[in-house]
């Protein structure tokens, strides 16, 4: 259960990732979207989802950028948020925009096949 605590770090975390992830330039200008971040009740893992806009994108290989810019990126938030334990950041990718794309997509193949009722 998330309490004040963990979500006002959660909205914090998230900030910063987006501040540090504009930034870094081994992530190629990717533009990636910081869909959701929760951390557990224990403060000592951050579950990151990330997403982009890029259709192409190899989501694999980007984990693996994330997760080797974890630790530096860790270090920062901690620093900058001057907080006594920084959680361990987890990163996952968020399929919510495809998902809300094919939703789209679905609701307008409906739209188009609708009978036309008569005026």
């Amino acid at each position: 259960m998330a309490t004040r605590r963990t979500i006002r770090l959660s909205a914090l975390v998230q900030s910063e990732l987006g501040r540090l992830a504009a930034r870094e330039k081994s992530l190629d200008g990717e533009l990636l979207t910081f869909t959701a971040v929760e951390v557990a009740p224990d403060l000592h893992n951050a579950f990151i989802y990330v997403s982009s806009l890029n259709p192409n994108l190899d989501e694999e290989n980007l984990l693996k950028k994330l997760f080797r810019l974890a630790p530096e990126w860790q270090h920062e938030i901690g620093s900058r948020l001057k907080i006594k334990y920084t959680p361990r950041l987890n990163f996952r990718y968020s399929e919510h925009i495809k998902r809300g794309d094919r939703v789209m997509e679905i609701l307008h193949e409906l739209e188009e096949d609708k009978p036309e009722e008569p005026v």
